[in-house]
């Protein structure tokens, strides 16, 4: 098997001791590490790939402990730069009911954000690996970044690789004019696109009927696919989809479209109790389905089942093993105890 890499940055995740209590009330916060493509690879490590993450870590106790939380699962770290500088950090605040969860950033000057890789670098690492991993967050944090990005898709196709890219948009990092831009410069070198009618409209301006219930859900869906068709030569196009009736309680389903054909999961009404990482573990799951080469149908609903049963943990990594992702995906949603 070969390697998947993964390149983006890990933040520090600091949430309130106390699940779902704001920052204004809380004096003791929990701390993790977490970060879009750092979750992927680490979701697909837990389901048995061997995987290797490109970053860039400061030389101090925080870098060492994120270096440590990608090491426990098998993560192949020896491409990192240690740096003197700091680690980009988040604040969550959970949210429940009419409340919805809000995140604080706190990442500008993180060492990942100016180190550069070279294109011997990039070719050493790729002459070994099968997939590349990237999100539209990377691209956002600095030109060094993009600069990076660059020289890895150009690496990645004359290796041969397939290219995997969530449009994951953050406003609160750059404006939608500067991550069109770059997101369409990285759209030729993409195989697998990932987004949701949310990241279509916000970049691309491509903007469906008002959502009302889950049928209009999935109508937007297709209407946004169509219009992302137009963006690039892809062999799959997959979508996450979101009907949220209130910050906790949530209907979610995908679609995956591939050869022209358009598969829809089962949805899943999902009680939300940590809403971060869902994305992620559904496309670490959609990879491993195609990587099994199983049917379309199986791994809609196999990256469903990840993307709704990681929101009910706490933390951003999917700790859920195939064998129980599948019988979520084929409709065991019972919650019986297992003995």
């Amino acid at each position: 098997m070969k390697k998947i890499v993964g390149y983006g940055e890990v933040l520090l995740r600091l949430t309130p001791q106390n699940h779902g209590s704001l920052l204004e009330q809380s004096d003791t916060l929990q701390m993790a590490f977490a970060g879009a493509e750092a979750n992927i690879i680490a979701d697909l490590a837990l389901l048995g790939h061997p995987t290797q993450f490109v970053t860039a870590f400061p030389n101090n106790p925080l870098g060492r402990s994120a270096n440590h939380f990608l090491q426990q699962f098998g993560i192949v770290t020896n491409t990192i730069s240690w740096q003197d500088g700091r680690i980009g950090t988040y604040y969550i605040e959970h949210g429940t009911s009419l409340r919805g969860s809000r995140v604080t950033y706190d990442r500008q000057n993180a060492v990942v954000t100016n180190t550069e890789f070279s294109q011997k670098t990039w070719e050493a690492i790729f002459s070994t690996a099968s997939y590349f991993i990237l999100t539209g967050i990377t691209p956002a944090l600095s030109q060094v970044c993009r600069d990076n990005i660059a020289i890895a898709l150009q690496a990645a196709k004359n290796q041969g690789m397939k290219v995997v890219f969530d449009l994951n948009f953050r406003r609160t990092l750059w404006e939608k004019e500067a991550a069109r831009r770059s997101f369409t410069s990285i759209l030729p070198y993409v195989d697998i696109l990932i987004g949701n009618i949310g990241s279509a409209a916000d970049v691309f301006d491509i903007h469906t009927d008002t959502i009302t219930d889950y049928e209009s859900l999935i109508t937007a869906t297709n209407k946004a696919t169509s219009g992302l068709e137009d963006l690039g030569d892809f062999e799959a196009i997959a979508m996450t989809l979101r009907l949220q009736q209130s910050a906790n309680e949530n209907i979610l389903g995908g679609m995956l479209n591939i050869d022209g054909d358009s598969f829809f999961s089962k949805r899943l009404s999902t009680q939300i109790i940590d809403r971060l990482g869902g994305g992620d573990a559904f496309a670490a799951a959609l990879v491993h389905g195609l990587i099994k080469n199983w049917k379309p149908d199986t791994i809609v609903d196999f990256a469903t089942a990840a993307f709704a049963v990681t929101q009910t943990l706490k933390g951003d990594i999917n700790y859920t093993s195939e064998q129980d992702l599948k019988e979520i995906a084929s409709g065991n949603i019972k919650g019986h105890v297992k003995r």
